[in-house]
């Protein structure tokens, strides 16, 4: 159980992450950083790295969040829209609310 949810936090993170950095970009548009969309996945990148630390050890959330970039860097490339992406961070977020609620 605790490896589904560390894999459920990773993919929360690397699917959410492409939005997130945007906000950091000076180039982004106003419109994209305005949108839910970008709050959302904010918000979910942001949770799921916390997560990562609160209920585990400290190398674990260090190799949850690596694991979540990695997997990030391996989706760049892929024609996955972002609102899609989005979709499958949250889900992978509630799923890890609903293990971590059952153990």
């Amino acid at each position: 159980m605790q490896i589904l949810a560390t894999l459920l936090l990773s993919l929360a993170i690397a699917c959410s992450w492409s939005r997130f950095r945007t906000i950091f970009s000076q180039t982004t548009d106003t419109a994209i950083l305005l949108s839910p969309a970008t709050a959302l996945a904010s918000t979910i990148c942001l949770t799921a790295s916390a997560l990562a630390f609160a209920s585990q050890d400290i190398r674990i959330g260090l190799v949850t969040i690596a694991l979540g970039l990695v997997l990030a860097a391996l989706l760049s490339d892929s024609r996955i829209s972002p609102s899609a992406r989005v979709t499958v961070a949250t889900i992978s977020l509630l799923g890890y609310a609903i293990l971590s609620v059952a153990h």
